[in-house]
């Protein structure tokens, strides 16, 4: 943030430095992301770029060729949303062709995800929007509020064009996944949570175990126990501590099937004891 900006010709801080740039902001970051790949292609370097764009998000500013796309469009509850994501992609093309103008596509990791589910793309009240058929939006401890679109494209590391992996994946498994595809060694002395989806990524996870991983979105000071919270597998979500959804035949979560089964409730209750316990030792630590 600085005093003034709206997404266009803004200041920004530049190697510890206040800048101001001209233009808007995601094609501003999108050109000195391929800028410092080129660079780095050209001295025949590895590199690594982590681009985290502020947009789609709030203020809905956008240049009017992309909002104008939506405007007055049948089902679109925010066209200046849209226009946003749509300039993400016009970027997420211009950085693919210079990885290939380059000669570096092929042989670079790249990936695509999201951060959270939809947030003024989908209107649950007007039934406007796109959201895949899931439940709730950004903040929601239901699928629509945390499942993301995850890409990763690295030809030459034979990761398989066009293939769709179904089994439960996380944020978390990011850094051991990428240590092993690179051939290094990931931090030592720590104890992580993750772990590395190249099974999947490279095989048919025949021999893929069965997870259960937590989320929540506690936005407070002092967490609170079961906080808008998921205790997911591939088949069920424990949504609370109290509603159950079987995923294989309930994606929307419209049915809560927890009186039926309270084996299930028990064992993702235990699964999500235990990780309170692990992610509460910390809680007296002020962020």
């Amino acid at each position: 943030d600085y005093w003034g900006n709206d997404y266009f010709d803004d200041t920004y801080i530049h190697n510890g430095k206040p800048v101001k740039f001209k233009g808007y902001c995601t094609d501003i970051w999108f050109d000195a992301a391929m800028k410092f790949a080129e660079s780095c292609a050209k001295a025949g370097k590895p590199f690594f770029t982590y681009l985290a764009t502020n947009a789609p998000h709030g203020p809905f500013n956008v240049d009017k060729k992309y909002s104008d796309l939506y405007a007055g469009k049948l089902g679109v509850p925010n066209a200046e949303f849209y226009g946003m994501i749509t300039n993400i992609d016009d970027n997420m093309g211009k950085l693919v062709k210079k990885l290939d103008a380059l000669g570096i596509a092929d042989n670079t990791i790249l990936i695509f995800t999201t951060d959270n589910g939809t947030a003024a793309g989908f209107n649950a009240r007007s039934g406007k929007g796109f959201n895949a058929g899931m439940k709730g939006t950004k903040g929601s401890e239901y699928d629509g509020g945390h499942r993301v679109p995850f890409f990763i494209r690295w030809p030459d590391g034979g990761i398989e064009a066009k293939k769709d992996i179904s089994r439960l994946t996380a944020h978390l498994d990011v850094m051991p996944t990428l240590t092993q595809l690179c051939g290094i060694d990931g931090p030592k002395g720590v104890a992580l949570d993750g772990v590395s989806i190249v099974p999947l990524l490279k095989g048919d996870g025949a021999n893929w175990p069965d997870r259960t991983l937590v989320t929540d979105s506690q936005r407070l000071e002092n967490c609170v126990k079961w906080r808008k919270s998921a205790v997911m597998t591939d088949r069920w979500r424990l949504i609370n501590g109290k509603e159950l959804y079987d995923m294989t035949s309930d994606g929307g979560q419209k049915k809560n099937i927890a009186d039926g089964n309270p084996e299930v409730v028990k064992e993702l209750t235990a699964a999500y004891e235990k990780w309170w316990a692990s992610v509460s030792e910390r809680f007296d630590e002020f962020v």
